[in-house]
């Protein structure tokens, strides 16, 4: 049986824990300390988008480093202070990828003080094929919806291609530093940042941490519980309280299933990139970039 836990956001405050198959309703102890927490080591950078981070400073299976500075992911950058703003503008942005529909878009519409020079949109003018493909047809349970998430996962290798290898190319193309975002800054946009820490060399459990980092830190947004609705997205707004904490929450399966799909279809992430149109020389110009070497490595390369 796999005793990872499953994590199912509910109201402010509470969690919904799933481990095996005994799910339990529960304020773990210093429950809602690790949100703070990560406030205080600066991990979370700005208060109206707590999903808001770096995603630099994990180590490669080279030994190296992903840079720090170069890639953040985030939630939606609709409820910003002046503070964040000026926090974000610090940050000298080159591009953002945002992975939302049109629809998501003018719901909630980027603060003005934080766009960047060069913005990639997702063109998509709903997520409604998603939930009439994926979801429509499943039992509303919390057991069929998480399934049903976990195939989500798997096809946004296609139907998030296009964007996926935007904000590759504009790596490749030195727009750096980049933001990439969705709405909660956890499903679409963890992917997004799952593939580029694969592609670096990143080991998998590692990548499972900063993907699941994303339910702890959206614990501290109040506005979290009601994404669906204040994002306009009505399919998914009126689904029973169940169903709507799988929506929105995070779970080790979801990720396995996006990297099964890779590695069943195209191998690696290098291998996705390449079938996409991107050249062995922007993969390594990518590598290059974002991959701060040891200090070993650094003077191999200088000789």
């Amino acid at each position: 049986m796999d005793e990872r836990p499953r994590i199912f956001e509910g109201g402010p405050g509470v969690r919904f824990f799933n481990v095996g198959t005994h799910s339990l309703l529960a304020r773990p102890p210093g429950f809602g300390k690790a949100a703070r927490d990560l406030a205080v080591d600066g991990t979370q950078m700005l208060t109206g988008a707590p999903n808001f981070r770096d995603l630099g400073g994990y180590t490669t299976r080279s030994g190296g480093h992903v840079r720090r500075g170069k890639i953040y992911r985030s939630s939606q950058l609709s409820r910003l202070t002046d503070t964040d703003i000026e926090t974000v503008q610090a940050l000298s942005l080159s591009a953002t990828i945002d992975l939302r529909c049109a629809q998501e878009r003018a719901a909630q519409p980027t603060a003005a003080g934080a766009r960047s020079a060069f913005e990639h949109v997702s063109p998509k003018p709903d997520t409604d094929f998603i939930f009439n493909r994926i979801f429509a047809k499943a039992d509303r349970t919390a057991e069929a919806w998480a399934r049903s998430f976990a195939d989500f996962y798997a096809m946004m290798l296609d139907d998030y291609a296009p964007e996926f290898v935007a904000m590759f190319r504009a790596i490749a193309d030195d727009h750096l530093p980049l933001l990439v975002h969705c709405s909660a800054g956890k499903d679409r946009t963890g992917a997004a940042a799952a593939l580029i820490l694969d592609l670096l060399g990143v080991d998998r459990a590692t990548i499972l941490e900063d993907y699941l980092r994303s339910s702890m830190l959206l614990d501290s947004d109040a506005h979290f519980e009601n994404m669906l609705s204040d994002a306009k997205l009505d399919l998914y707004s009126d689904l029973p309280i169940e169903c709507r904490r799988v929506m929105l929450g995070t779970d080790h399966a979801y990720l396995d299933a996006l990297f099964a799909a890779l590695e069943s279809r195209f191998g690696t992430t290098r291998d996705y990139l390449l079938h996409h149109g991107l050249s062995d020389d922007q993969v390594a110009t990518i590598t290059a970039a974002m991959i701060e070497p040891t200090t070993r490595q650094a003077d191999v390369i200088s000789a």
